[in-house]
């Protein structure tokens, strides 16, 4: 005797079925920056020529790319637990590498293409906004009352932090990488992925710039040589774009301090607290350096916590509902099977 289906079996069935292979092979980081080439597809629709990503965003693209798949090489190459005789086996490990990385270069061409867009999009900054918010907090904004300790060394000290934002989160990839936990480096690419496409988004609903670019300081700032040659590429980026609420080199490195903290055990099994003690006072002295040196107002470094936040919020939801969406497979013949074995039972014990 044949025993009937129920709708909300079937249905529940199919929802257990919308992850198919491939977004499944692709994985939430994975997924996420096919996303954000669709919505860089449709920005360059609506846009038209405004939306350019010019060649010298092209060449950096290209470079990180390479860089990071380089990396990556030399760790098989070096690590004694990863190094892999056979020729085919070695060249099957990079494309899988060059699949980890590659969301990271579309983060950067999102950026290039968004810089190129925002003078296009917004129409002003809201830096008197963010300024007033500083003084309603502290009683003055600290890219101002910070003056007082400016010294040539200490400019210095704290331009080279600066520079530190991407070298952090690559020191917890390349970790993970060379422990060949791919799980968990896929997690700290998803949770970073997340930080930094809701920081575009928030570019835009907050566009402003930083006081270094608005305002006229009495007081230069003057180092011994790496300040003025840095700031002097930041500068280049800041004139025309808008992006400092919220403060992304806040959100990465509080990122990076937090998965430091997270993996510490498996970075560094015989000195599980090493990672996170060398890095907390790079991070701090990064933190520090977004206020001295003009770069942020203060109200930006805490949005920049909140970005960080939702990142890991986000990210490890995000995950556990993907990894348990893919135990469901393949849904919607067993759920059938398991309906009506349910329903027989049922009916024995009637």
């Amino acid at each position: 005797m044949s025993v009937p289906i129920s709708a909300p079996s079937l249905a529940r069935g199919r929802r257990a079925g919308w992850l198919g292979p491939a977004v499944r092979s692709l994985g939430p980081d994975g997924t996420l920056a096919v996303a954000a080439i669709g919505v860089l597809a449709v920005m360059a629709t609506v846009l038209g020529g405004a939306l350019r990503v010019p060649w010298d965003g092209i060449v950096p693209f290209l470079v990180i790319a390479m860089m990071l798949v380089a990396l990556s090489a030399a760790i098989d190459v070096v690590v004694p637990s990863r190094r892999i005789v056979p020729a085919r086996a070695f060249v099957a490990r990079q494309w899988r590498a060059l699949r980890l990385w590659a969301p990271f270069a579309i983060v950067y061409l999102c950026y290039r293409a968004l810089r190129g867009a925002l003078p296009v999009l917004v129409d002003g900054g809201l830096e008197e906004t963010l300024r007033r918010a500083d003084e309603a907090l502290l009683g003055s904004s600290p890219a101002w009352s910070l003056s007082a300790i400016h010294t040539p060394w200490l400019t210095e000290l704290l331009a080279i932090a600066y520079a530190t934002m991407f070298f952090l989160p690559l020191a917890v990839l390349l970790g993970l990488y060379a422990r060949d936990r791919e799980r968990e480096l896929r997690h700290v690419a998803l949770g970073l992925q997340i930080s930094f496409y809701v920081g575009f988004v928030i570019f835009l609903l907050v566009p402003a710039r930083s006081p270094d670019v608005v305002y006229a300081f009495t007081e230069p700032l003057v180092g011994h040589g790496f300040y003025e040659a840095s700031m002097a590429a930041w500068r280049e980026l800041q004139a025309v774009t808008y992006d400092a609420f919220p403060s992304m080199h806040t959100a990465i490195s509080t990122l990076a301090l937090a998965y430091a903290v997270r993996f510490g055990r498996v970075l560094a099994p015989v000195w599980p607290r090493t990672p996170a003690l060398v890095m907390a006072p790079i991070v701090l002295l990064l933190q520090l350096a977004t206020l001295y040196l003009r770069q942020h107002y203060f109200v930006d470094l805490v949005a920049g916590w909140t970005v960080a936040a939702i990142a890991i919020g986000a990210s490890t939801v995000l995950e556990r509902a993907w990894s348990g969406r893919a135990r469901r497979q393949p849904g919607e013949v067993e759920l059938a099977i398991e309906h009506v074995q349910g329903r027989a039972l049922h009916q024995h014990v009637g």
